[in-house]
């Protein structure tokens, strides 16, 4: 018996080894177009065979390292807030059992062309620098977590790229090979879905009561409505540029359902059609954080629903502002 148990320690201990030396590392060190090193880059590798994903930030000294990554071909991407430095993406890269492959990075300029204030991920580290969050526990409305206040809405550290389809993959080319001039907040319009302010200028004041939750942001259009009454969405809704939403509680998470968008929006810079669905699961974390998974169905543009993971922060030394674009006015001077 004793025999039997000792083989089978030395099987076990066999498959542990094994499943060690079946994996790798990747490491490296990530700078700007300056050679300056880049802290806090989200570094995200996914394994091109299983689909599974290994995620990271960069330290102060711009180093990063990925492990344990499982041996295999792995696309690297970092994408950081808008706009200082333009998306990184490689693709194949070989991770092999045992070893650390090295990949360095310099990020390209962005189109903010390093201009001081102008930078929206720059502004929104500068607002998160200032602002002193308490301790507290999730204030209570009726029961239920209390989303008001003021928030920091941050875009997703780690994107997924949709899955288009053909006619959107071509438009999504088109935007990025004019520079984006069309895009709607260069006409005054409402920019990103599903709440316009996970867009610079990045501010969102949460109103609730039991019934209805409000957001209100720096944007053109300047305000959203999510009715908690039990209501049904319409019918045949009039589509416009925030849809039609309506929440319902499950357990401590809002669940947000919306539809009836127009096809002007963007999701970002990503084109939809009006059979666009979205749903958010909004939850207060603790005091200071919501956590929101943001799903968009949208058979008329994706070929599978693409998911978004939005951490948005409280941010009490700030109010959100009067928003008025100029570009209108002076669209309508030329044209005179």
């Amino acid at each position: 018996m004793r025999r039997i148990v000792v083989s089978a320690w030395v099987v076990t201990l066999g498959t542990v080894l094994l499943a060690q030396g079946a994996t790798g590392t990747l490491a490296g060190v990530v700078t700007g177009p300056t050679g300056a090193p880049v802290p806090d880059a989200p570094v995200q590798a996914k394994n091109r065979q299983s689909g599974a994903v290994v995620r990271g930030a960069t330290a102060s000294d711009g180093r990063y390292r990925l492990a344990p990554m499982p041996a295999g071909s792995y696309d690297i991407s970092i994408t950081m807030p808008c706009c200082a430095y333009e998306p990184f993406a490689r693709q194949d890269v070989a991770i092999a059992a045992g070893q650390t492959r090295q990949l360095d990075v310099r990020l390209a300029e962005g189109a903010s062309f390093n201009t001081a204030g102008d930078d929206p991920g720059e502004l929104a580290a500068v607002i998160r620098k200032r602002q002193k969050v308490p301790s507290r526990p999730v204030p209570r409305l009726a029961g239920k977590p209390d989303f008001s206040g003021v928030w920091l809405a941050n875009e997703d550290r780690y994107p997924e790229q949709p899955a288009l389809l053909p006619w959107a993959a071509k438009a999504l080319q088109e935007r990025l090979g004019n520079g984006l001039k069309d895009a709607p907040h260069t006409q005054c319009l409402p920019q990103g879905l599903p709440t316009p302010a996970s867009i610079g200028p990045f501010l969102a004041k949460l109103v609730q009561t039991p019934s209805l939750l409000v957001v209100l942001f720096e944007d053109a259009g300047g305000f959203r409505q999510i009715f908690m009454d039990g209501r049904a969405h319409p019918e045949d809704p009039d589509p416009s540029w925030v849809g039609h939403s309506i929440g319902k509680w499950d357990g401590d998470t809002l669940v947000v359902d919306t539809i009836g968008y127009n096809d002007q929006s963007w999701i970002g810079i990503v084109p939809h059609s009006e059979m666009l669905h979205v749903t958010e699961r909004i939850r207060r974390r603790d005091f200071g954080h919501l956590d929101i998974r943001v799903t968009f169905n949208d058979p008329g543009a994706f070929s599978t629903p693409w998911h978004q993971t939005l951490n948005w922060e409280l941010a009490p030394a700030e109010d959100v502002v009067a928003y008025v674009c100029e570009n209108n006015k002076a669209q309508h001077l030329v044209g005179r």
